[in-house]
């Protein structure tokens, strides 16, 4: 007659209990797509399987994951605690499938990557593309607050962003210092000049980008400094920055990876100010030895390194 194995230590008597991972891929899908449309697009299959798995795992729990609202949903208490939860969970199930794949060292997946703007970023994505064509890229972009959050939450896997602080949570490599330039539109007094002085801001109508950009912290930082405090009449995104300009409505900021030929603009170096911001590759420390996040942090090395 055979043995039966031993039990864990602590767990005489007591009954193990499973949860259902096909019900728990579905909410995680639903949650992190917020539809259940696009989280059965995304498991390729039907609609009603997503909302049945769903279902019967709130009624063998007798919980509630999601509010159903008119239109869309929203995750629940319990429902926000599950996913923080499962999230780890699929990431390692991420990691695994990530390495059975992997076909004579190839990288291949989907890499999702931030970026502060298009500007700062493809070099690095060419370099990691031509090193690792079989790897998938997705790219978002916005200020650096926002994708240094969703870093953090594990919605993106990797970043390029402005100057970040010391942070255990993460792994960061320097790419590149960038001054600050301002920019006028084409009928401004300053549009026939090469630069300014900082204090010439002072008083003066700015267009600023939105709360969480580094380069405009980087440069309200100088200008605190210097006791200039120019005129704020709008705060935009980064392209509304460019449009708000254009139709002379104040002076914009960028820095000098954006700065890309228009016939509306002209951009003025200021002359005695070093405001410059820094462009970070970024990832979450405990992902760090993922293939595809390793592949792109690895170029990032080797691109900080030619500095």
């Amino acid at each position: 007659m055979a043995e039966r194995p031993a039990a864990a230590p602590g767990s005489r008597g007591r009954k193990i209990k499973y949860i259902n991972l096909n019900q728990l891929r579905s909410f995680f899908a639903v949650a992190e797509h917020r539809s259940f449309t696009r989280a059965a697009r995304s498991l390729n299959v039907g609609q009603p399987t997503i909302t049945t798995q769903v279902r019967a795992l709130e009624e063998r729990y007798g919980v509630e994951l999601f509010q159903r609202l008119p239109g869309k949903i929203a995750l629940s208490e319990t429902g926000a605690a599950l996913l923080a939860i499962v999230r780890p969970l699929f990431e390692l199930e991420a990691q695994a499938v990530t390495l059975m794949e992997a076909r004579g060292g190839a990288v291949v997946g989907t890499l999702r990557v931030g970026s502060v703007g298009p500007f700062f970023v493809m070099k690095l994505l060419a370099a990691v593309q031509g090193a690792h064509p079989t790897l998938t890229i997705s790219l978002k972009t916005s200020n650096s607050e926002e994708i240094l959050r969703e870093v953090l939450d594990g919605k993106l896997d990797v970043a390029v962003v402005g100057d970040v602080g010391p942070d255990s949570r993460l792994s960061a490599v320097p790419l590149q210092r960038q001054s600050i330039v301002v920019f006028v539109g084409r009928r401004h007094r300053w549009s026939r000049r090469q630069q300014i002085d900082l204090r010439e801001l002072h008083g003066q109508p700015m267009v600023m980008r939105e709360q969480g950009s580094r380069t405009r912290e980087a440069l309200e930082r100088v200008l605190a400094k210097a006791k200039i405090k120019p005129r704020i009449v709008m705060e935009v995104p980064r392209e509304a920055v460019r449009e708000a300009v254009a139709e002379g409505l104040g002076i914009g900021i960028l820095s000098e990876a954006e700065l890309t030929p228009d016939p509306r603009f002209k951009a003025l170096r200021i002359a005695d100010s070093e405001a410059a911001t820094e462009a970070f590759a970024i990832c979450l420390q405990s992902r760090r030895s993922i293939r595809s996040i390793a592949a792109f942090m690895d170029i990032a090395t080797q691109v900080s390194t030619k500095r």
